[in-house]
């Protein structure tokens, strides 16, 4: 779990430092803004420790021997994995085994209206069975090319991109199943409560979009087997504006929340007191490329250009 967690969530989070800058236009591209800073100092991250086009092979070599336990029938194999993070998934390999194997109903969303999309429970199982039937995917590619002549080592080496696949599926169950659990499990504590209802409705919120926001924007992985159905498409996109309607109100608390401070941010568009304009002037006063005017490049460099007319174009005008 730690593999495919560490591959995900240090690629998203890199992926996002990248949306945040482009989202601020080109204050964003200044360097007060603190995010080109936090951009090449934390773009290491989907390499070192693990490089993130390895991790996902530990990842499904794990995987793949819950699924050899959930097809061998075994309840003394499958229950081996009781203490694992990965347990969670076998409701869904042996409703999909089963009905590759016995013929039986397979396994679909109960979604009968808009709403019943914005259910965190149905969320979590919908990532659960995308994980599972991914997962059995890659077995089957793998054993498939096997048994059609491939070495075990070309089969694996063919089926890298299936894995990074269902990878990510995987590693997207745990966030969104821990993130709901925790959620739950906060609210249920008898002593030491850090939430309290009106915390967890905000949470929820949170959740229910994080959910939704994974869901469109991956959303062929969840029709493809007729798990969701074409109508269901259409009421995740209403579902997502839905959620930013109900995020949007919380949004600074909830950035507030992580007690950032100025000093370890050091972006002039992040402060606590929001006063963006001043603090973009002061810091372009105290850049050193502004302490004379015109700047340091003017004389030596640009003078020449501009005033001596050295840079002007004196060759055959084109004929067009």
């Amino acid at each position: 779990s730690s593999s495919g967690l560490k591959s995900f969530c240090t690629m998203t989070a890199a992926d996002g430092i990248e949306e945040c800058r482009k989202a601020c236009g080109g204050q964003g591209f200044l360097a007060c803004s603190g995010l080109p800073d936090l951009f090449t100092s934390f773009l290491q991250n989907p390499t070192v420790e693990g490089d993130n086009h390895m991790l996902p092979q530990q990842v499904i070599k794990v995987l793949m021997k819950l699924v050899q336990a959930v097809h061998s029938g075994s309840d003394e194999a499958v229950d081996a994995y009781k203490t694992c993070a990965s347990y969670g998934l076998v409701p869904s390999l042996k409703a999909i085994i089963s009905t590759h194997t016995k013929g039986t109903e397979a396994e679909k969303a109960t979604i009968h209206k808009p709403a019943d999309l914005r259910d965190l429970d149905v969320l979590v199982l919908a990532f659960r069975h995308r994980a599972a039937r991914l997962l059995i995917e890659v077995t089957h590619q793998i054993q498939t090319l096997v048994m059609n002549g491939k070495s075990p080592q070309e089969a694996w080496n063919e089926s890298l991109v299936a894995m990074a696949c269902a990878s990510r599926a995987y590693s997207l169950f745990l966030l969104m199943n821990n993130f709901v659990g925790g959620i739950n499990d906060e609210l249920h504590k008898q002593t030491d409560v850090n939430i309290g209802n009106a915390e967890a409705s905000v949470l929820r919120d949170l959740a229910r979009l994080f959910g939704l926001y994974w869901m469109e924007k991956e959303i062929g992985d969840f029709i493809i087997d007729g798990y969701l159905t074409r109508k269901h498409v259409a009421w995740v996109k209403e579902s997502v504006l839905r959620c930013l309607d109900a995020v949007r109100p919380n949004a600074v608390a909830l950035v507030d929340a992580r007690d950032i401070s100025d000093f370890r941010l050091k972006s002039a568009l992040g402060r606590h007191d929001g006063d963006v304009y001043p603090h973009v002037m002061d810091a372009a006063h105290r850049d050193p490329l502004n302490a004379i005017d015109p700047g340091p490049a003017y004389d030596p460099e640009l003078k020449r250009l501009i005033a001596g007319g050295v840079g002007a174009y004196s060759g055959t005008a084109a004929r067009l």
